[in-house]
């Protein structure tokens, strides 16, 4: 794991360095979002827990044979769950006391995405059962969306330190 890690945060520096020497300024903030580790960490996790998210969906849809919204809803389940885990221990790094401090974290972390879930079902309704756009394309650029709103739910209400 630490070869692959350090073939990307060398491709990353690399390239950080490139759109440094055409904006400084750019490359400067790009060199601090990238030294922010828990930054990056929570961006490789978010990506894992989108691509859980669009596979389980796909199979749903595609092999299960159940609609948009049921799909959506069990892609959602499986991948909170895996996001909850994955967050826990390679992002936030938290530790609990006791069991009743882990289901508070737990709960909070399904609770605060119960409301990205809402979120998602409107945009998933609105833009393919109301106005036709193809599914695929707009689960992913939805889970954009949640990701961003996720990361938030989880650095200031969840996994506080």
């Amino acid at each position: 794991m630490h070869i692959i890690w350090g073939w990307i945060d060398a491709l990353a520096r690399f390239v950080i360095r490139l759109i440094g020497k055409i904006s400084p300024k750019l490359g400067s903030l790009c060199e601090g979002l990238w030294n922010n580790t828990e930054l990056v960490a929570y961006l490789f996790a978010g990506v894992a827990t989108t691509v859980v998210n669009y596979v389980v969906y796909f199979l749903a849809t595609r092999m299960l044979g159940l609609g948009v919204m049921p799909g959506t809803w069990t892609a959602w389940v499986l991948a909170v769950a895996f996001g909850y885990a994955v967050n826990k221990a390679f992002v936030f790094h938290t530790h609990c006391e006791n069991i009743a401090a882990l289901l508070r974290e737990a709960c909070s972390f399904f609770a605060m995405r119960l409301v990205s879930l809402g979120m998602e079902t409107v945009l998933m309704f609105v833009t393919v059962e109301v106005l036709g756009f193809n599914d695929l394309v707009m689960k992913l650029l939805t889970n954009i969306v949640v990701i961003i709103l996720n990361y938030a739910f989880s650095k200031l209400f969840i996994f506080k330190k």
